[in-house]
């Protein structure tokens, strides 16, 4: 069932259709039209087993085309040079044309190897993401931004490439572990800080309902939140497609939240959950600067309280080491950090004026505030 059909239409007249809704990737594909002589499916195997819906039934009933899966390491490893290198060799290996078409299927992991290779393969093919996580679901999938990790940072090398056709199916999500739909609701709760108070509402009424993550009982619901924070992030990227000034918004919680990803080599800390380590550290600096008044920085954490980021216990962190890998991100901007602090529900600002003080201060408040005991 399609209960939602949207559109992302980017200043090149680049339309990629957007589909919300439960069990519709078969019928998504098929009013999709492919007319590729071959398609890709770039995926992780263990998915193939973990879906509660049977995919690659589903994928070779609505391709009128030879399928080819290519299976990549699980995790933050399959964006690597070597994962990249590995794709195109299959690829090349099989055989492959310009009206051919790359399908990502996974998480956002995924969705950035699969663009990346798409983006590159004979200067472009046609892409179509299936994102199976929230956190693909509502953000990584959806903007056109791909790209691979580097040991220099995450995220240094990559495009943006817009994909011909989004499926987001609620039924994915049915057997995603909880840790990954907490750390993917990150993102959504985002969405309300920056641009969306209406929303914000929602998530602080319903907290007792949504953090249970039960994606079958609460579909509606579920379908919903998913649709409008996809809304949110369609109506950033049609201002501005390419991060020129707008879209840094969507960074919010993104700039200490990578550093500490990078400080813990990718492997500590789910990306949501950085990134809310990000949004209180970023609410924290934007009190000290008397960007937000207190209660509106309580507003913010209370919510992330809410729903429980705050029994995530954060390590410790070096902070030389921290402001080091801070210094090597892409927002980065004539060797300032840009961060994105929030002035009140729904409203952010873009500021350069941060200083290392503000960032280790931050660092200290957040270290009290995600401490690990038990719910």
């Amino acid at each position: 069932m399609i209960l939602h059909k949207l559109s992302l239409v980017t200043n090149s007249n680049h339309t990629t259709n957007v589909i919300i809704g439960s069990n519709c990737i078969l019928e998504s594909l098929q009013s999709h039209s492919l007319s590729s002589k071959r398609v890709f499916i770039i995926t992780h195997e263990s998915l193939l087993t973990t879906l509660p819906i049977d995919i690659n039934d589903i994928l070779k009933n609505a391709c009128n085309s030879d399928c080819y899966f290519i299976f990549v390491p699980d995790g933050e490893a399959a964006k690597s040079i070597d994962s990249y290198s590995y794709c195109l060799n299959q690829i090349f290996d099989i055989g492959v044309e310009r009206g051919d078409t790359i399908i990502g299927l996974g998480g956002g992991v995924i969705t950035d190897l699969a663009g990346f290779v798409a983006s590159t393969c004979l200067r472009g093919i046609k892409l179509i993401n299936i994102p199976t996580t929230l956190l693909a679901q509502v953000d990584a999938a959806i903007g056109g931004k791909t790209g691979i990790n580097h040991v220099t940072g995450k995220n240094l090398i990559g495009s943006f490439y817009q994909p011909d056709l989004i499926i987001n199916d609620c039924a994915t999500l049915r057997s995603l572990p909880k840790h990954e739909a907490h750390s993917g609701f990150a993102e959504i709760i985002k969405y309300g800080v920056i641009n969306d108070k209406p929303l914000f509402d929602v998530l602080s009424s319903q907290a007792q309902v949504l953090k249970l993550y039960n994606f079958e009982h609460n579909e509606t619901l579920w379908l919903d939140i998913i649709s409008q924070s996809i809304k949110n992030k369609i109506a950033v990227v049609e201002q501005d497609e390419k991060e020129s000034s707008l879209r840094a918004i969507l960074n919010f919680g993104h700039t200490i939240g990578h550093g500490i990803e990078a400080l813990f080599d990718y492997n500590t800390y789910k990306h949501g959950f950085c990134v809310a380590f990000g949004m209180c550290a970023a609410t924290y600096i934007a009190k000290r600067k008397n960007f937000i008044t207190g209660d509106g920085a309580e507003t913010i954490y209370q919510i992330l309280r809410l729903y429980d980021y705050q029994h995530i216990l954060l390590k410790p962190i070096k902070t030389t080491a921290l402001l080091h890998h801070m210094g090597r991100d892409k927002k980065v901007k004539d060797s300032k950090i840009r961060f994105i602090l929030p002035t009140d529900i729904g409203k952010v600002i873009l500021s350069q004026d941060v200083t290392e003080d503000d960032i280790l201060s931050s660092v200290a408040f957040i270290q009290t505030f995600f401490r690990g005991d038990t719910p």
